[in-house]
């Protein structure tokens, strides 16, 4: 597995690096910069790029200003259109995921039927997963805890929109700490392994890096390792403060290693 974490910062990026991480994930509003000009866009890439880690995801795919669900959802045109600048620019970024969280503009308005919410969530992935596939970019839907959004909450959720938008550049991502907080099992990682691409974590109950505080990653670990993924995992979650980081990140990634070990041996 190939381990991250998530951040726009400069130094930041730079302790993980000397932690020993394998890349970062970026945000699209920060990396991509999608509402500016080409210029501004390439300037900010440098900056990430002399922080000396390759960028192998970005999350915070649509704002919420872009709705796509709902009554005053965006057409898909417009979506399309916003779409194409970010997969474009992730490209040119060597970026091959991006995560489609983005809880602000898909959480669905009192008494929206969720059976047109799907509609409406398919008819978009159909429609910019070509998109994302002619730039080589994948998107991750990303199944969020039911306290922080009110659709797409499980991974074999996400997994299911995912196979009928019907393109092979659409998959899930499973994050354990939306999956701990739903209360969810192995089961719904395994019924989503033909579609999982990408992986978040953090601990419970304050959503921190591992080594913060205690929290046992191998439960998590085990259900990737059953569904047979050994892509990238990405900490989305407080990180050390800046005064002694480096060896918080160095504790973090130890911890993470210890749980995949402790998952293939079990």
């Amino acid at each position: 597995m190939r381990y991250a974490i998530c951040s726009n910062d400069p130094a930041v990026i730079a302790d993980s690096r000397e932690a020993g991480f394998d890349y970062v994930e970026a945000s699209v509003p920060n990396l991509v910069r999608p509402f500016d000009p080409e210029d501004a866009f390439a300037e900010t890439l440098s900056s990430y790029r002399a922080a000396g880690l390759p960028i192998e995801s970005a999350n915070l795919f649509l704002p919420r200003e872009l709705r796509c669900t709902g009554p005053d959802a965006q057409p898909l045109d417009r979506l399309a259109e916003y779409a194409e600048t970010v997969f474009r620019r992730l490209a040119a970024a060597d970026v091959p995921i991006v995560v489609f969280g983005s809880g602000g503009a898909r959480k669905l308005p009192e008494g929206w039927p969720k059976e047109r919410a799907d509609e409406q969530f398919v008819a978009l992935l159909a429609r910019i997963g070509p998109l994302a596939e002619r730039h080589g970019v994948r998107i991750a839907v990303e199944p969020l805890a039911r306290v922080e959004c009110n659709y797409i909450n499980t991974v074999d959720e996400g997994a299911a929109l995912a196979r009928a938008s019907g393109s092979p550049a659409v998959g899930v991502l499973a994050d354990c700490y939306h999956w701990a907080r739903n209360g969810e099992g192995a089961e719904t990682i395994l019924a989503a392994k033909d579609r999982l691409i990408h992986a978040h974590l953090a601990t419970m109950p304050s959503r921190k890096a591992p080594g913060i505080e205690p929290y046992d990653f191998v439960p998590f670990f085990r259900a990737l390792v059953a569904a047979g993924y050994d892509g990238r995992v990405t900490i989305e979650g407080g990180l050390p403060p800046p005064e002694g980081r480096i060896e918080g990140l160095r504790l973090a990634l130890e911890t993470l290693r210890a749980a995949r070990a402790a998952a293939l041996s079990a």
